[in-house]
């Protein structure tokens, strides 16, 4: 056997045993990246040296086919595997580089593999064949034309390999360039032996692109003993993390960076300065990684900032690398991007957190009716399940501002609930203006965002309606860049949706509740008023009542008499501007009489007939008292700017004027029933009942206080001949006139009454015997007054003169029915000397 191919031999046996020690080495981590496709291109090129070693030894020419048409399988599926492998690793292609797609560029030596087994019916991958000369040797072949495309294509596709093999050596940093170009010099090696034989090696028995494989394998080895690489991928390890799509960096045993892949460096941004750099020094997390360095099925996952606003998701192994039983070399840290798997992790956890807001809020707010305690709940839920630094509620305010009204959050960004914004000013008033949702990425270059204080991050706000009408704006910030994508916009304006349903259910409940209270106010008032029949009193329990009940600031009631309303009890207005009287032409108190029709004005500064007694007030609703068409009164309720006043207020006084205006028109009724049970018809003075009433109270009040008390008793003169003269009405008439003259002169607190005929009795409180007889005179002098002729004393003037009596308590008397003889007695004596005179009891001895 010739020496050339007894070395041939012996090298292509060697290049059996190493790619099979690899393929089995590698498969055995099946779950790798990568390692199937590195596993099966070495098992390739095993297949292919087996049945090219066949071919040359066995002397039978059916085995030498037989041979022949199976290396076809691995002579095939080698490039296309080499090819996937590049791909994979360096991950040049993304799509390419995924788990299970490089397998589609063996369908061409598949094809092959099936065209050469079939040769025989076809003759498209050799023409010819038969044994050679010289034994052992492979066949000798004349190919055809389906051999040179499968060819073609299978160098097209170890030549794309090494391009991306050089690809990958120009990006690599150049610390690392040494590693890397061994590999590439092994890769030449292979590339430049086969291009050999392709173009020069007609005349060549022998295939050297086997032995190309075992030669490059040495440098493999070399790299991967001399640098200490993973040992993942033996003697392949150098492509294996250079290309390797995960991050994965190398370190030796003194846990000194000695290899790292370009995705390392892209993806986490390292910087090596040196060839044996400090892994913890160099590391992201470093004190993650010193808890599992020496855990080998230990990991954990950390969240890494590429740049401003983008993060990255890896988890982290650290494998050691053995040299011989537990010596160790080093160890493999391998970084895998999990960024698409905890996107869709916080993805599902933020609908979780969403479905549980919408939940959680809907439920809490579900059992309140109180506005601000719905949207306080609102912000609340928002803070506990999201964790938002702000949450807000600002309310649109009837001067076209935004309110704060509630306000949540993990962080206090120094805003207060009552904190106002304008409308249009700002993202919480832009949106306003927009009425639909506003989402910016980045506060800090949005040109509507202002702050108290300089911060970066990102805001929604989104608009809350309220009977189709804008109420307010739900305003959440978060410090994170882009923090709010679709699925946060749907969520909140579901919520303000649900908040939106929640006040119109609010809203109902308070009208209900209104209603209700406007009822029961309403029954109420009807039974104080109608329980009294004091006019004082019903006008006073009316405004106390609006104002304890519904919070009026300025509640009056006027009754009217003749042309004139008279005010009966107020609440709320100064003292020294109170309006005591009005003109029924005058003010909208007096239109309401003029029309019988409430008035509503809601505008105070608009109305010129309006009647100021308070400066704050800006709004007025006048109802007038009405009976059977009667109008007794008016009920006037004004407001302030804080309280206006609305139509509701108007319905409210409309409804409650009917029991007042019957308790008033009881009142009245039984005010002249008493009038009429305690007054004289005539004269309108107290009734004889009445004055004996009043008489012993007033001298048992004299007895307790120590002062004295006066009575007059006098008689008209000559009254029986002025009536026969005139008649009986003008006797009345005159009766009327002589009590005038008495109500004139007296005190709010005497009492004058008429005692029987033509007698009258005044009792004066208080009263000592001097200003009993200075008041006894002025009723003398004013009686003569009204005469035609001055009377004398020797001249009769019936009607005209009066004979008076006085007593006083206790100088003429200690008891009542005395004090009444002794004063009746001085009047009899007036009489009795010649009428016209006053005469007083003391005087009774001497006269």
């Amino acid at each position: 056997m010739d020496t050339s191919l007894t070395l041939y031999l012996f090298s292509l046996s060697i290049l059996i045993v190493i790619t099979t020690g690899i393929s089995i080495r590698v498969l055995r981590q099946w779950n790798i990246p990568g390692a199937r496709t590195l596993g099966f291109l070495m098992l390739s090129m095993t297949v292919w040296a087996v049945f090219y070693l066949i071919e040359i030894l066995h002397p039978d020419l059916a085995m030498k086919i037989f041979a022949r048409k199976m290396l076809y399988l691995g002579m095939g599926l080698a490039p296309a595997l080499w090819l996937g492998f590049a791909l994979r690793y360096t991950g040049i292609h993304e799509w390419w580089s995924r788990r299970g797609r490089i397998f589609l560029l063996t369908i061409p030596a598949i094809i092959s593999f099936f065209l050469g087994f079939t040769n025989e019916f076809h003759g498209l991958i050799w023409v010819s064949h038969s044994l050679a000369q010289n034994q052992p040797a492979p066949l000798m072949i004349e190919y055809g034309p389906a051999f040179w495309l499968c060819a073609a294509i299978a160098y097209g596709m170890i030549a794309t390999g090494i391009i991306v093999y050089i690809i990958a050596f120009i990006k690599s940093d150049r610390v690392l360039r040494v590693k890397t170009g061994i590999m590439l010099l092994g890769v030449f090696l292979t590339a430049i032996v086969n291009f050999i034989f392709l173009f020069y090696g007609k005349n060549h028995q022998l295939d050297p692109t086997p032995i190309s494989f075992a030669i490059s394998a040495p440098l493999i080895a070399f790299g991967f003993f001399r640098f200490g690489i993973s040992s993942l991928f033996p003697l392949a390890a150098v492509l294996v993390v250079e290309n390797l799509r995960d991050a994965i960096i190398v370190v030796n045993k003194n846990d000194e960076i000695t290899d790292i892949n370009q995705s390392a460096l892209k993806r986490l941004g390292l910087k090596i300065s040196s060839e044996k750099q400090s892994a913890f020094s160099t590391l992201p997390e470093p004190e993650q990684f010193k808890k599992i360095w020496n855990s080998p099925e230990a990991n954990f996952k950390f969240e890494h900032v590429v740049e401003e606003g983008i993060s990255k998701w890896y988890e982290a192994r650290v494998i050691p690398i053995p040299k011989t039983g537990a010596d160790l070399v080093g160890r493999a840290v391998i970084l895998h991007d999990i960024s698409n798997e905890q996107m869709l992790l916080r993805a599902e956890r933020r609908r979780s957190q969403f479905l549980s807001l919408l939940e959680e809020t809907g439920r809490h707010i579900a059992d309140s009716f109180e506005e601000l305690e719905i949207l306080q709940r609102t912000v609340d839920s928002i803070t506990r399940l999201l964790g938002y630094p702000e949450t807000a509620i600002s309310l649109l305010t009837p001067d076209n501002m935004l309110e704060i009204a509630v306000i949540s959050g993990t962080e206090d960004f120094n805003y207060q609930p009552g904190y106002r914004q304008e409308f249009g000013s700002g993202i919480i008033g832009y949106t306003a203006s927009l009425k639909k949702t506003y989402i910016t990425g980045d506060v800090s270059k949005d040109r509507h965002y202002f702050s108290t204080s300089d911060r970066s991050g990102s805001a929604l706000c989104t608009p809350i309606f309220k009977q189709g009408v804008l109420y307010g704006v739900l305003y959440v910030e978060s410090f994170e860049l882009q923090a709010f994508d679709i699925q946060d916009v749907l969520t909140l304006e579901t919520l303000a949706t649900q908040v939106s349903e929640s006040l119109q259910r609010a809203l109902l409940f308070a009208q209900t509740r209104e209603n209700l209270r406007t009822l029961e106010t309403i029954q109420d008032v009807s039974k104080l008023v109608a329980s009294s029949l004091d006019l004082e009193t019903i006008s006073q329990t009316v405004v106390e009542s609006l104002k304890q009940a519904f919070g009026y600031s300025h509640v009056s009631i006027y009754f009217l008499q003749d042309e004139y309303l008279h005010l009966a009890a107020q609440t709320g207005y100064p003292e020294d501007s109170v309006i005591r009287m009005i003109h029924i032409s005058q003010g909208v108190a007096g239109k309401t009489i003029r029309t019988k029709t409430a008035q509503f004005i809601e505008n105070t500064t608009k109305e010129d007939t309006f009647l100021r007694a308070d400066i704050q007030v800006t709004s007025e609703i006048c109802v007038p008292l009405l009976k059977d068409d009667l109008v007794l009164g008016v009920l006037n309720v004004e407001s302030t700017p804080q309280k206006p006043l609305r139509q509701s207020d108007v319905d409210l006084l409309t409804a409650i004027a009917g029991p007042i205006a019957v308790a008033v028109d009881n009142a009245r009724l039984h005010m002249e029933l008493k009038k009429m049970a305690t007054t004289d018809a005539v004269t309108g003075l107290s009734n004889r009942h009445v004055f004996e009433q009043a008489l012993v109270a007033e001298v048992e009040r004299a007895g307790r206080n120590g002062t004295p008390v006066s009575l007059i008793i006098f008689d008209i003169d000559y009254f029986k001949e002025y009536n026969d003269q005139w008649g009986h009405p003008a006797g009345d008439a005159r009766l009327k006139a002589v009590a005038d003259i008495i109500k004139v002169n007296l005190r709010k607190y005497d009492v004058a009454a008429r005692y029987g005929g033509d007698e009258f009795a005044i009792i004066l409180s208080d009263c000592n015997q001097q200003n009993a007889s200075t008041f006894a005179e002025r009723l003398h002098q004013s009686a003569q007054i009204e005469s035609p002729e001055m009377p004398e004393n020797d001249k009769r003037k019936p009607g005209h003169t009066l004979s008076i009596g006085i007593a006083t308590y206790p100088q003429d008397a200690i008891q009542s029915n005395e004090l009444l003889i002794a004063a009746d007695h001085a009047a009899m004596r007036a009489k009795q000397q010649g009428r016209n005179r006053i005469k007083l009891a003391s005087d009774y001895e001497t006269n």
